[in-house]
């Protein structure tokens, strides 16, 4: 079965059922495939054939859905994302979707969406594609990667409808009667994956098109009772004033992109009656632990859960990457239990720690395993060389959290003229705090100093949720 057929039964059992709601339209599931059969027919008409490569740069979300129902019904590779990173890596494209021209990209290599492109919306006689054929489509996400250096990840059709129910909920909610909001954009992979799992439930979903910003009195307007977000919006949302009123009826959550400490699960929990599933994975893999909060039963901030993928397997091994097959602790790498892993980065990576590498999957993170349970004690890179000494920015990053509280601190690796490492901190907070009061902070990191110091109403956040280091480092070099 192909996306686009299985969507097609889930319309021909409830036609009229709202599908999708964004800040200015509702679409049930035939308006859905009435928007998916007219693409379909503008874009051939301007000349797109199936296997090409478009890339999409709209982020409104009922034309990225109907792109991905699209993609499948055409063998399309669609990569969704705007157009500059995808020049920047030197990818090759047929053409760009937008709602805007782009500046400096020639007419015949764009699709600029107008608004007579839907005059006929509703009145074209419709097809039957619960028996469609295709499902070679390819989708591309662009995610931080595993040193934070953005990269794009293809996923063919048939991982990305097995991925689906994994980034939703694992089967622990039956989301055919549930309305779903996901605070990350269209272009990330993960909050695609939710949406699509919703759809293919029979639920509803609220997407929205510049994701997180805005989404606490969406929650509330379109009575949404269940979430994707990641913690830098978790976090986003408690520092907002009477955030409890929008929340009070949730009942699922789905955190993703990145840990969630025990303290911000404590406080969101606090205030919030619905049901907090954890886990961690990958772009690269997709989700590969889950586990579900219980402030009666307290967890460390390093916990991941227990390992939910048997077609995976786990490995451990040292910083050359040499295996270590009796270990229980060390860099962790995953590989296929048969065959090749399904997703693929589009360019080559020039890091030789992570990544894909003779078959294995390495996200740069050193794990623990204990029975079952499986913790994050450290990544492979996320240290500051100071003075010849290395120092961990997680451990930065607790240490500073608790000598300020109401404090969101962020350590980054900054170079000064010389290319030396330098230690610079972002972060949010109701007070400035100096470089002086940071680095005293920091007394028990012997030789470290915060030569930086930056505060900011909010961190810029990649596509899926994440702190984006790249443009925080920026940030310091423009301020």
């Amino acid at each position: 079965m192909t996306l686009m057929s299985a969507f097609a039964r889930r319309a021909r059992d409830n036609p009229q059922k709202i599908a999708l709601l964004t800040e200015k339209s509702q679409m049930s599931y035939d308006d859905i495939l009435q928007l998916v059969h007219l693409l379909d027919v503008q874009l051939t008409t301007r000349g797109l054939r199936p296997g090409q490569t478009l890339v999409m740069a709209s982020r409104r979300p009922e034309l990225c859905l109907a792109l991905c129902l699209l993609l499948s019904l055409r063998d399309l590779t669609v990569i969704f994302s705007v157009p500059e990173p995808v020049r920047a890596a030197g990818l090759a494209f047929d053409r760009v979707l937008t709602t805007d021209p782009i500046p400096g990209l020639p007419e015949d290599r764009q699709f600029v969406i107008g608004p007579d492109w839907f005059s006929d919306m509703g009145t074209l006689p419709l097809p039957d594609f619960t028996a469609a054929s295709g499902g070679g489509g390819m989708f591309v996400y662009r995610s931080s990667g595993t040193t934070g250096t953005p990269k794009f990840i293809r996923s063919t059709e048939a991982d990305r409808l097995a991925d689906a129910d994994r980034s939703a909920f694992w089967g622990a909610v039956d989301l055919s009667s549930r309305r779903v909001l996901s605070t990350l954009t269209c272009h990330s992979g993960w909050s695609m994956s939710l949406i699509l799992q919703t759809l293919l439930s029979g639920g509803s979903v609220v997407a929205l098109t510049e994701g997180s910003g805005n989404a606490l009195p969406w929650i509330d307007l379109y009575h949404v009772d269940t979430l994707g977000t990641s913690p830098a919006v978790l976090q986003m949302m408690l520092e907002q004033p009477q955030v409890g009123q929008y929340l009070r009826g949730l009942r699922d959550i789905r955190v993703g992109g990145a840990q969630a400490g025990a303290q911000l699960l404590a406080a969101f929990a606090a205030i919030c009656p619905a049901r907090l599933h954890l886990g961690y994975g990958s772009a690269e893999l997709g989700p590969c632990f889950r586990w579900i909060y219980d402030p009666a039963t307290p967890r460390p901030d390093n916990y991941l859960g227990e390992f939910r993928r048997p077609d995976l397997q786990i490995g451990f091994f040292d910083h050359d990457l040499t295996p270590l097959p009796q270990a229980s602790e060390g860099v962790v790498g995953f590989r296929p239990v048969s065959g090749s892993l399904p997703r693929q980065y589009l360019a080559d990576s020039d890091d030789r720690r992570s990544g894909f590498i003779d078959g294995w999957f390495f996200p740069g993170d050193i794990l623990r395993r204990e029975g079952d349970a499986y913790f994050i004690i450290g990544r492979t890179k996320d240290i500051v060389n100071f003075g010849g000494n290395k120092f961990s920015l997680a451990a930065v990053r607790q240490v500073l959290a608790q000598a300020f509280p109401g404090m969101t601190p962020e350590p980054v690796v900054l170079a000064d003229a010389g290319g030396l490492e330098r230690l610079g901190v972002a972060y949010r907070a109701p007070r400035p705090v100096s470089e002086a009061e940071l680095t005293a902070a920091l007394a028990p990191f012997k030789g470290l100093r915060v030569t930086r110091a930056l505060r900011l109403q909010e961190f810029p956040l990649t596509d899926t949720g994440k702190i984006d280091s790249a443009r925080l480092r920026r940030l310091f070099l423009q301020a």
